[in-house]
């Protein structure tokens, strides 16, 4: 173990006074004595600006400079309000910072290998773009803008399974999903809220790993890490919150990660997050791999009635054209092929999505809110009444839920 914590580690914090909350995690197991110190080595990433740590942030230029020809290309669908789910370019008054921060925190924009992953380049001509592919010239300064951003989510030379640096919601909801450790993560999720108490400190709160129907997660040891904007280096939880952390969350469940918050007090405005796991593996109780059986496939609902009579058809009308089986992505996430043919099973893939205490915080509802920023690229086309119409219908089951 000591020589793993040597090594590269990293992801989005959790929040808390890491050092009381740890003994009392019930999930938690190890390490009696204090581990050993962690020095990441320097990063293959050269940050966003040209590395060297100058404070230089070579992509925040290239994308103000060209930032006027995008607004004029995109912003008519692209800003909150627009016609389109993806409002990556934010609200309409915002500043130019602001901007900045929204794009570039919103999932699949900065990316490795951008020409041929980023949505800002795949997406316009796929042929599924409203407004038809980016012109050339356009194109070609937004791909020369990200291959600069690329450079900061660089692969890192770590043999542990790891996350890439990813830029996260502040302040927001945010969800990383886990499918980069493997297809067999596929639809796995670790989500949180981010909260910048200062410049220097933030604050991850509500930290959940959210399995699929099928599937569990067993690990140990997460390690976060901030990678400030301009920066060859990563820089870990400075005391390491999570390294007690043992843990199994069985298929069709959600769980605290460990305490379930974290205080990152060496984090960077404008900085980026990353998780690494010491050892990391799936829960299968069918294939008989990585350890701990049992589980209930889909979680166990107890008013299956009031889902079918509520919740289901709100469901179905908002998120199944993607969920029920469109979008490969979209239905390892959260299944929702079955909601006409079994609803159960249905009701069992969405109760690890909700939160029975506050249906208000369930990721459903934070990931569509049109008055959030989660970066989901679904929110009712910006129709506030439509998402409370759903909220409600779907609130409707989940408080039956909590009551039986």
């Amino acid at each position: 173990m000591a020589g793993m914590l040597g090594r590269h580690f990293a992801l989005f914090g959790f929040g808390v006074t890491a050092f009381a909350v740890m003994a009392s995690a019930t999930s938690m197991t190890g390490c009696a004595g204090d581990p050993e110190p962690f020095v990441p080595p320097k990063a293959t990433t050269v940050g966003s600006g040209g590395g060297g740590g100058t404070g230089v942030n070579a992509g925040k230029l290239l994308f103000d400079d060209l930032f006027e020809d995008l607004e004029q290309s995109c912003g008519g669908c692209h800003k909150q309000g627009g016609s389109s789910n993806t409002p990556f370019l934010g609200p309409e008054a915002s500043t130019l910072d602001e901007v900045y921060e929204s794009i570039t925190s919103w999932p699949d924009v900065v990316v490795r290998n951008p020409d041929t992953k980023s949505v800002l380049i795949t997406w316009p001509g796929s042929g599924a773009h409203t407004a038809g592919p980016t012109s050339k010239p356009l194109e070609t300064r937004i791909l020369a803008w990200l291959n600069e951003e690329a450079k900061s989510v660089a692969e890192t030379p770590n043999d542990v399974p790891t996350i890439e640096p990813f830029k996260p919601i502040v302040p927001g909801f945010n969800a990383v999903y886990l499918g980069e450790l493997g297809p067999e993560f596929a639809g796995m999720a670790v989500t949180f809220q981010a909260t910048a108490l200062t410049d220097n400190s933030l604050s991850l709160d509500n930290i959940e790993v959210h399995t699929t129907a099928t599937k569990g997660i067993s690990f140990e040891h997460p390690l976060f890490t901030v990678y400030p904007a301009a920066s060859v280096d990563g820089i870990p939880d400075p005391v390491d919150s999570f390294s007690n952390v043992s843990q199994e969350v069985e298929p069709g469940t959600a769980e605290p990660l460990g305490p379930g918050s974290v205080i990152l007090t060496n984090w960077e405005t404008g900085g980026k997050l990353s998780i690494a796991f010491e050892s990391v593996s799936v829960i299968d109780p069918l294939g008989g791999t990585g350890g701990a059986g049992g589980g209930n496939a889909g979680g166990p609902c107890s008013a299956v009635t009031s889902f079918e009579n509520n919740a289901a058809p709100a469901l179905q009308q908002s998120c199944a054209n993607c969920h029920g089986g469109n979008n490969g992505t979209a239905t390892n996430a959260v299944d929702m092929s079955d909601l006409n043919n079994d609803p159960s099973a249905a009701c069992g893939q969405i109760l690890n999505r909700v939160n029975l205490n506050n249906p208000n915080q369930s990721q459903i509802f934070l990931n569509t809110d049109p008055s959030g920023n989660a970066g989901h690229p679904f929110d009712f086309g910006g129709n506030q009444g439509a998402f409370d119409n759903f909220r409600q219908a779907v609130t409707t089951w989940i408080n039956a839920e909590s009551n039986n």
